[in-house]
Parts: C-alpha cells; structure tokens; sequence
C-alpha cells in the first residue's frame, strides 16, 4: 500500500511541476483540490473501449505516417479512428465549416496554432487542453513533462488558452557558407549588431550574394518576424492593437530591408520559399535565415552544391540579449462540439508519446520531445549535423513566438506588412518609410475591427 501511494504521488509531483512549468497552464486552488482527490487513480488506456473518433488532419508527413499506426492505437485503447486527411487550404476551409455548423461528429482537428487557431479559441471552438493536464487520471504515468521543449510547448498557448501540444515544428535558423565564410575570414554572428559587416563581408556579386530571402509580400515578413521580435517588437500591443508604429518595429523593417536592398540578390522581390532556398542551395548566396527544414535541400546532392558546406546556427540576438526566433507548429485540437472529448485526448496523448515521436521524427517530422534526440536512432544525425541539432533544441528551449501574427485574418494581416516591407526593400526610408507604416496601420486596425469584433 505503501509503495503505491509513494509512486502516486510521485506522479502527482510530476504533474503538478508541469502545470506550473509550461506557459499558459492553469495552476488554480481549485484544480490542485481536484487533483488531490484523485490522486491514487490510475491511468487506464482502455477507459474508451469501443468508442469511435473522427480526424480531420492534412496531407502533411505527420498525418500520412500516423495513418499507418492507427492499429497500434486501436489495439491499446479499443477506440477506433475515422482518419480524414486533405491538402492544407482544404482542410482549413472544411474545419471551420463543420466548427460553425456545431458539428458533433467532428473531434479532433489538424491546426496551425499561430495560423488557425486564434480564430478558432475566439469562436469558442477548442477545448483547452490543460482540462485534461489537471485530471491525474487522464495522463499516464510516464507523460514526462521534463521531456518537451518549453519554448516548443508555449506556442501551443493561444490567447491564454493551450489549444494544442505541437507534434511538429519548424524553426528560424541562420544557414551559411562555411567556405565563403571561410574565404572572407568571417565568423558566425551571434548579434544583429554584427550581422551587417559580416553579409558586407561575403557579398561578391554578381556570383555569390551576401544574403537571401523570401521576398514577395505574401511571404516576406516570415523571415522578418525573427528581426522584429529580436528587436523587442511584436505583431500587436497587449490589448491587440496594431504595433508596427513602434520604435521597436520600425528598427526591425529598416534593419532587415537595407540587407535586402544593399546585400540580396537581383530580383529578390520575386522569390518566394522555394526559389531563396534554391539559391542558398546553389551557392548563390552566402546566407539564408529560414526553417531549419531546409537541411533536406541543403545537403541533397540531387539539389544542391553546397552539401557539406552549410553551417547551422542561432539567430543573431538583438539588442539587450534579446533572442526569440520564429517557431512554427503544428499538432492536434479537440473541438468544443465533441462528445468524445476524452477519447480524442486519449489520442493527443498516444500520437505524441515517446515512441511516436521518435517514429514521426525519423520520418523527417522534427520532434518537440528531448528523449527522442537523444535516442540511439537519432545518433547518425547527431554525429553529422550537430549543428543544426544543436540549434534546434536551443531554439525549442527559447523562444515560443510564432512565425505568423496572432490574429484571425492572418493572410490579410501578413500580405499588409509584407507591402510595407516591399516598400522598405525598394528604397524607402525615414520619415516617408514612417508615413507608410502609420497608413498601414490603420489599414491592420480596420482588418482587426472586420474580423475580431
């Protein structure tokens, strides 16, 4: 008797740790009393025998791979899954569609926390996680919350609420040429402050640019989003207002477009992601700061001329230390209108536990969970890009911004400063550049006052 009330409340421990640990957890009196009253309960996989759910993912490499265990997940539970996967676009207009009809039949969802999920939280639409988090019988014994990237973890936190547990991620990373760096006697920066005299440094056109970026307005401020957060910027104020007018912002925009314009290469304006990474991949640029994902066209030989020659690292910090890179993540929601809320979270649970993160993982999913970056299979991938490794787990631990603004209407929001961004590219500067960013303002005032009230 003992010994199972010992490692009860070991697991209690545990728990507890993890709601005071992870960002935007709800760690109240009255929670602590209800843990407390279930504290010798165990976990029971098989709660929701026979019970039968329905997935909405996408086409991504998350869902194909997981489809394939879907037996594993009926052998150990008895709960059944109807698996539904479309293409990204589809998915996000099929979703909505059946959240707003109050569709009961719809439990879990795919979702973009930073892309889809402030319109769904506002609508009332997710269930928060942490419900489930707080009850002792609804987390197994060995969830090791010490496992997950903090960083990684507090992205999934939307408007206060935790929406979702990533079971995916891509992060901002600073990819250079180790032998134009070489060449050019230039190291690795570790602060904005020295990034100018280094992308001076390994410019050489009209063969090699110093720098490449994603440059259309659609998809321009994802490689800005790094800046203006290590500038001490952000997208709105605390009470959601517009905040591209900020000293902070303002820095961020003339910083990253006089790169751009003195140090990026022809016809920047034009490229989007795939084309700045083909050309970092070519050998036609010297730098390029975007998803760590990128490694799998860096060191193709089938794509790129440059395998072996990439270095990985940190984002340059900004001012006063200050370092939030971009994190991008993906995993699942419960809807507010199930009626197998705890069967769809038996599911969260299994989809993410160590095992499945390691098999998502070596599939080419980058895991949130530390264990599986030190298991035994990871090891290849250790040994011969422990840079990118290592920049990876620190960017999990540091940073939980997002890659795109926390509003509903995210495109809108992200193509109206990516136009001011352009424009900055393109030459403007001081007080017509300020002009600018005030006019767009009002413009991301008005889109939030359409799609927010």
């Amino acid at each position: 008797m003992a010994t199972r009330k010992g490692a009860s409340a070991k697991r209690m421990l545990t728990r507890r740790r993890f709601l005071q640990w992870t960002a935007g957890s709800v760690a109240t009196a009255a929670f602590i009393t209800r843990r407390a009253s279930a504290a010798g309960a165990d976990f029971d996989w098989k709660k929701y025998k026979g019970t039968t759910i329905r997935y909405l993912g996408w086409n991504d490499l998350w869902s194909v791979n997981m489809r394939d265990k879907l037996p594993e997940f009926e052998e150990l539970t008895g709960i059944k899954v109807d698996w539904e996967q479309f293409p990204q676009e589809q998915a996000r207009q099929k979703a909505p569609t059946e959240l707003t009809a109050k569709n009961e039949d719809l439990d879990l969802i795919y979702a973009a926390p930073d892309v889809d999920c402030v319109r769904y939280v506002k609508a009332g639409w997710l269930v928060s996680l942490d419900e489930f988090l707080s009850d002792p019988k609804m987390v197994p014994p060995d969830w090791d919350p010490k496992d997950f990237a903090p960083g990684l973890l507090g992205t999934g936190v939307i408007l206060g609420k935790r929406a979702v547990i990533p079971q995916q991620a891509e992060l901002m990373t600073f990819m250079y040429n180790k032998e134009v760096f070489a060449q050019k006697g230039v190291k690795l920066p570790t602060a904005l402050d020295e990034l100018e005299a280094v992308v001076a440094k390994v410019h050489t056109p009209p063969s090699v640019a110093g720098m490449v970026n994603r440059g259309t307005a659609q998809q321009v401020t994802t490689p800005w989003a790094a800046y203006l957060y290590n500038f001490g910027g952000d997208w709105l104020t605390k009470d959601r207002k517009p905040a591209l007018t900020t000293p902070e912002s303002i820095r961020s925009i003339e910083f990253f477009a006089k790169l751009n314009r003195l140090y990026g290469p022809p016809g920047m304006l034009s490229l989007n992601w795939p084309e700045a990474a083909t050309t970092f991949a070519q050998g036609r640029a010297a730098i390029h700061a975007d998803s760590n994902a990128r490694r799998s066209m860096n060191e193709d030989p089938k794509q790129s001329k440059v395998v072996g020659k990439v270095g990985y690292g940190l984002f340059p910090h900004g001012p006063n230390g200050v370092n939030k890179p971009w994190i991008w993540t993906a995993g699942n929601a419960i809807s507010s209108y199930s009626k197998k809320k705890g069967a769809a979270w038996y599911f969260i649970l299994w989809s993410i536990n160590k095992k499945n993160q390691l098999y998502t993982h070596l599939k080419g999913v980058t895991a949130g969970r530390s264990s599986v970056w030190k298991a035994p299979e990871t090891a290849e991938v250790r040994t011969k890009y422990p840079d990118w490794v290592a920049t990876t787990l620190k960017t999990m631990e540091i940073s939980d911004k997002g890659i795109a603004p926390p509003v509903v209407a995210v495109a809108e929001y992200r193509t109206r400063v990516g136009e001011v961004l352009v424009k900055a590219i393109q030459g403007m500067t001081g007080d017509p550049l300020k002009d600018e960013t005030a006019k767009a303002e009002k413009d991301l005032a008005a889109i939030l006052a359409r799609t927010e009230s």
